[in-house]
Formats: structure tokens, sequence, C-alpha cells
């Protein structure tokens, strides 16, 4: 935040006549203008559609433009709704005729609004600026003063983890939710942060293209990946503090490349709960068919998750994503995507999963892109029988009753969500007959099962050979299944 204001500071100093600031707050972007220019020893007005100008300034004709002109005095002029008006011809001729003038009266017309409304006519007239959410520092304070304002009756008021559960709110949205909070430990609530993540929850729900996930699997509840599962680890404290005083750069993400029904997007949910992480989905399908233009809506999910960071991000299917777009606005959103893969600030490690590598843009499997990418083969031997145990157990049943080597012989080319599914059609047999689960029951549902790997042979073949010598085994030892502590 710093940063941005010392650059705005800049471009007002160096006589820049327009700037236009994304902000979906207004009053938090008004307090900084203005002690950005009572710094500067500069005059800051404010105009709106509703209220008009403020400092006494005339504007009988409702041209906001022709006012200050006309006012001639040097200052910043913050324009709250004059984004509603950009697109009119008439207004672009005026901003262009009149920015000269600006300029050598040392005035600066500033818009702030919370969508970029840029027609082409304008692009090179204005300095843009993407005003960042509250840093915690931010919301700490608020949480510290609204505790003094009311204090709750208890010993630690947590202010640290209230900050960091409300990154990704606006001030306004902190300030009522943690009133909120207050109200009901005044009730005798407990004191805790469970409210903060729901309004969370509900802002991210408010997206198009964002989806928030409850953290319930677990590196347990995948079988197998023992290579990932030890890459996972080793980057288990990477995002602490301690890492970037060692000299690590925060991890960007991996691309999960294989077979359909082998784990991979099971992997991207246990990553988050393993690195006690929020979770959540960004879908493709959504950022091209919603209300907004595409390039709005992703500019404004990978705007949030910046601002929630740390957080695990999951693309599922990620080559269908871009694919389904047409050919000019999937070319910009991909390139969008690419520039803030790579050069994104906060830590949001990104997880994509793809099945079909023919379709994936060969922009995204460049290094520099993702940490790793993993290909996720069918389940070895070892593999399948710690599948069929992690979805028996899940289901109370007990493995050791069982003659798992038989079953493991008869899921020979099973992916792990067969096998799954194998389970569940054998527990229904059993309830059907209303006795309890027997060996008979699964060879039975296992021999009626057709493998993905029948369909698709061919294509699982050409998978295989491609990513041998392009991307890093998830399976590698199996000596190494033990290696995470199950939770």
């Amino acid at each position: 935040m710093q940063e941005m204001i010392a650059d705005i500071g800049g471009c007002i100093r160096a006589g820049y006549p327009y700037i236009y600031l994304l902000t979906f707050e207004e009053e938090r972007t008004r307090r900084m203008l203005a002690a950005l220019c009572a710094a500067m020893e500069k005059q800051i007005y404010t105009w709106s559609s509703w209220s008009g100008f403020s400092g006494n300034i005339s504007d009988p004709h409702d041209n906001p433009l022709k006012a200050i002109s006309e006012n001639g005095r040097p200052g910043v002029y913050l324009l709250f709704d004059f984004h509603q008006r950009m697109e009119n011809p008439q207004v672009q001729r005026q901003l262009k005729d009149m920015r000269w003038g600006f300029s050598y009266n040392s005035q600066t017309v500033i818009v702030t609004a919370p969508r970029l409304v840029m027609p082409p006519e304008l692009e090179k007239q204005f300095a843009i600026f993407d005003v960042p959410l509250p840093e915690p520092d931010e919301l700490e304070r608020l949480w510290r003063d609204m505790c003094d304002e009311n204090p709750p009756d208890v010993a630690d008021i947590r202010a640290e983890h209230f900050a960091r559960a409300a990154r990704g709110l606006t001030l306004e949205e902190a300030r009522l939710v943690f009133a909120r909070v207050l109200l009901e430990v005044s009730q005798g609530a407990p004191l805790d942060t469970v409210s903060v993540i729901e309004e969370k929850r509900r802002l991210v729900a408010a997206e198009q293209a964002l989806e928030f996930y409850d953290l319930e699997f677990s590196t347990a509840d995948v079988g197998g990946l023992n290579s990932l599962k030890k890459w996972l680890a080793e980057r288990s404290g990477a995002f602490e503090r301690r890492a970037r005083e060692f000299g690590l750069p925060e991890p960007k993400g991996m691309l999960l490349l294989g077979v359909q029904g082998c784990g991979k997007s099971l992997t991207a949910k246990a990553v988050a709960s393993y690195w006690k992480l929020p979770l959540v989905r960004l879908d493709l399908g959504a950022v091209f068919a919603g209300t907004r233009a595409p390039e709005e809506t992703l500019r404004r999910s990978t705007r949030l998750l910046e601002a929630m960071a740390p957080v695990v991000l999951w693309i599922d299917e990620i080559e269908k994503g871009f694919a389904a777009s047409s050919e000019t606005s999937g070319r910009r959103i991909l390139g969008y995507f690419i520039t803030w893969l790579q050069e994104k600030k906060r830590p949001v490690f990104v997880v994509a999963t793809a099945n079909r590598v023919d379709a994936l843009p060969p922009e995204l499997l460049r290094k520099g892109r993702f940490d790793e990418l993993f290909f996720v083969d069918l389940p070895d031997e070892a593999e399948r029988r710690e599948i069929f145990e992690i979805h028996l157990r899940r289901r109370g049943v007990d493995c050791s009753k069982f003659d798992l080597k038989a079953l493991v012989a008869k899921s020979r080319n099973f992916t792990g969500s067969e096998i799954e599914q194998l389970v569940i059609d054998a527990l229904y047999r059993a309830y059907a007959r209303s006795a309890a689960l027997e060996q008979d029951d699964l060879e039975k549902c296992a021999e009626a099962v057709v493998p993905i790997y029948n369909t698709y042979q061919e294509e699982i073949k050409k998978l295989r050979d491609w990513a041998s010598s392009r991307t890093r085994r998830a399976s590698v030892d199996t000596s190494l299944s033990d290696f995470f502590e199950k939770e």
C-alpha cells in the first residue's frame, strides 16, 4: 500500500492530469488521498453525482471537468461516480482536450471506481492503480481500536488471529463483522473467528468464479503419490517468515497431469488441509460465462485471492477452462492469467489439474509458471492396497477381515475413484441383503467394473510417453508411503 501511495504521489508531482483508482473502498481511498495531499501541501476536492463538489466549487451544468477547468485552482480532484460517464464520446473528447490545461495548472483528476471502465480512446490518458485491500496491520489496528471502544470480557483479544482471518475483506466489511463479533461476545458467545470466516465465505460466494471449500480431506485420505507427498512435506513451512529469512521464495504452485480418477482433485483439497490454509476453487468456465467481462471477473478474483493470501487456489481441468472460451477472449484471459501466475506478489499456491496434455496451452508448461509438473498415473499394487484400506476405514469397515491381496489383483488398471466406487457398490450389495460386508461382495463388484483404462488405453499410453521425459512422477518409491503421519 505504501509503495502504491508513493507512486500516486509521484504522478501528482509530475503533473499527471488523470489517475484511475480501482477500489470498492471510497472512504478509505478518500482518507488515503487526503493524507497524501496534506503531506504534499496540496488541496483536495471531492465530487459525486449526488452531492456535487466540496470546497465551494460551482458546477451548474453537472459537468465536473468543465467546473475543474473554470475553477483553475491547483490541487487534486477526486471524482467518485465519473466512470459511468467515460463511455460517452463527448466526455472522451473533453478528457483529451483538457488534459494539457489540467497538467499546466497542476490539477490532477482522480477517478475512483469498483470496475475498470477504460475505452480504447482513453487508455493512454490515465495512470491506473489497483488499490489493495487492507493489510493485516491495518486490520489489526481496526480490531484493537474497536476493542478499546467496547472491551470484550476476555484476557486475550487475539488481535493477530482476527486480522489474519479478516484478510480479503474491505475495511468497512471488517468493521461490520468485528462489530458483530463483539456484540455476540457481550451476549455470552465465545471470542472466536468463526463469524469472520463466514463473512469471508460470503464474500467469496459473491464472486462469480470463486468457491470456498471446507477442509474435509487430509493427505491421509490420498492413497499413494508418495513422491508428491514428500515434495509437499518439504514445503510445508515455506509460507513462514523464517523461510523468507532463510532466503526461500514462496512456492508458486504445481500442475497435476494424469489419468482421470487418480486423485488429482483430491490431492488439491488435501494440500490445503495439510498446510492448514484456506482452499478456494476458481471456475474458469464461470469466468467466461458470467455477467461481467471475463477480464474483469478474473482480475477481481485474483485480487481477492491475493488479499486473502496465504491461500491454496484449486483450478480443476484447467485445459477445459481455456478451451471453452472463444479464441480472442481466451488468449487475452490466458495472457493475463499466465502473467499473474508468474508475477503475483502474494502467497497464492495454485494447484491446477489436467487430463489432456494436447489441450494444454504450451505457455502454461514453461518453467517458472509452476514450481513442478507432476504426472499422476494409475495406482500400482501397493497404492491400490492403500486405497482399499482408506475407503474401507472411512466407512467403518475392519480391513483385517478381508483378503486385500486378492482385491488388489482383481483391481489391476483401476483408478482410485473406481476403487472407491467399487467399495460403495459392495456396501450397497451387503446392505440389500441386511448382512455385513463380505469378501465376495467386493470381488463380485470388482469383476463388474469396466476400467477407464480399457476405453482410453491408447490415450493413456500417449500421455505416459509424453510425461516420461517432461514431468516428475507423483509415485516413484512406494517404500516412502509412510512418510506422512496419519492424521
